[in-house]
């Protein structure tokens, strides 16, 4: 047996902003309990796996071997002068916790609409992964540093490896804001 909810529990699908079929969870035009956990539940994962303003690049953008870096720096230089580079993994807690708290605050996401997000994914540590980062004169995960779009050359004193606070970040940007 069912327990419905009380009549003032009554809402739409926008209200409740779940994406599944509001019919098919509601009876007599309310609720069920069931619907409503069930779209309280869509809303905080889909902000989980969702894509963070820049922050998270579209995968297929993302460089994984020194030729698709080549082109992504290439796509930048058309209408940037410098690149922030975010050497990433999906198996790297640390670089989950940059995007999530660093890379997704308004002060941040500002700043990267002058010095635009190239991301660089080893997640794979395929050869082409180890190539570039091989190129890149790094270790691995999570390294950033600020580069000259067109040659790629890095500027000196804009490299971090491992965590790092917003503060941090903002500070090394700020040379290169215009």
């Amino acid at each position: 047996m069912r327990t419905r909810l009380p009549t003032n529990a009554v809402a739409s699908t926008a209200d409740v902003g779940c994406g599944i079929d509001g019919d098919a969870q509601r009876m007599n035009g309310q609720w069920t309990r069931r619907g409503l956990l069930l779209g309280g539940l869509v809303g905080p994962v889909g902000l989980l796996t969702a894509p963070i303003g820049m922050a998270i690049a579209n995968p297929a953008a993302m460089a994984t071997d020194v030729a698709s870096y080549r082109e992504r720096l290439e796509q930048v230089a058309r209408t940037h002068r410098f690149a922030l580079i975010d050497i990433r993994a999906d198996w790297c807690a640390v670089c989950h916790r940059i995007e999530r708290e660093i890379l997704a605050h308004p002060a941040v996401l500002q700043r990267l609409q002058a010095v635009p997000l190239v991301k660089v994914d080893v997640t794979v540590m395929d050869e082409g992964n180890r190539q570039l980062l091989s190129h890149l004169r790094a270790s691995g995960p999570p390294t950033f540093f600020v580069v000259e779009a067109v040659t790629g050359r890095e500027y000196d004193g804009t490299r971090s490896v491992g965590s790092f606070s917003r503060r941090d970040l903002m500070r090394r940007l700020r040379p290169f804001i215009r």
